[in-house]
């Protein structure tokens, strides 16, 4: 082989190497985007919920779900208590395993302050209590101050469009749901929603429970 034919074909393969790799970033900021479509797309999607941007709701509406030790919660349960509340999926492959990490750094942080946390599974089908139960160990979660709830579905849908106006549903045999963190004052309103993937947003959240924490 000559010098000049093999001076061509190691310039032929980095050409398809550079082009691999622009197809590898294309591919991953479109993923990135669509994600973040949903997460601030409106109730007009189908199966969803709401718009992370929408005006806060005067009051969470009352709700009664299962938490992971099987037993019931209702809204009147977390009264006068300041809490924490997110949307995930126990088999969740993407960004639930950040999010439920992100939330016991949160526990862990205000283990001395009467802070609650509430995960909202939206996949009722399979993230059944002892499911829940055996998800919450991984993660340390205090039982008596971190509760994972299940229930019917459509009704945690209508609470994540209507209570905390975030997105969650599913998209053909897609589960979709916000990567915001809610934050709930001891009357049941929601004081703000902060971005679990932003640290500027993270830092807010916990200089917000402060705040609820010293009124």
């Amino acid at each position: 082989m000559s010098l000049s034919n093999e001076s061509d074909r190691r310039k032929l393969n980095k050409s398809t190497l550079l082009w691999g790799l622009l197809g590898l970033v294309i591919i991953g900021i479109a993923g990135i985007n669509l994600w973040a479509m949903f997460d601030k797309r409106p109730a007009s999607m189908p199966k969803t919920g709401g718009d992370a941007n929408q005006p806060l709701p005067a009051r969470l509406p009352d709700f009664a779900l299962t938490n992971q030790q099987g037993q019931p919660l209702r809204l009147a349960d977390l009264g006068g208590k300041i809490w924490v509340a997110d949307f995930i999926f126990t088999h969740c492959p993407t960004i639930c395993p950040t999010m439920t990490l992100e939330m016991a750094r949160l526990q862990s942080d205000f283990v001395a302050e009467p802070v609650y946390f509430v995960s909202f599974s939206v996949d009722a089908e399979r993230d059944t209590p002892e499911v829940l139960a055996r998800y919450a160990a991984q993660y340390g979660a205090d039982e008596r101050r971190w509760h994972f709830l299940t229930g019917e579905k459509e009704r945690i849908y209508q609470l994540a469009k209507d209570g905390f106006s975030l997105a969650a549903g599913h998209n053909g045999s897609e589960l979709l749901h916000s990567t915001r963190f809610v934050l709930v004052t001891p009357d049941g309103k929601i004081h703000g929603r902060y971005d679990s993937r932003s640290k500027p947003a993270l830092l807010r959240l916990r200089r917000d429970i402060n705040t609820l924490l010293s009124d």
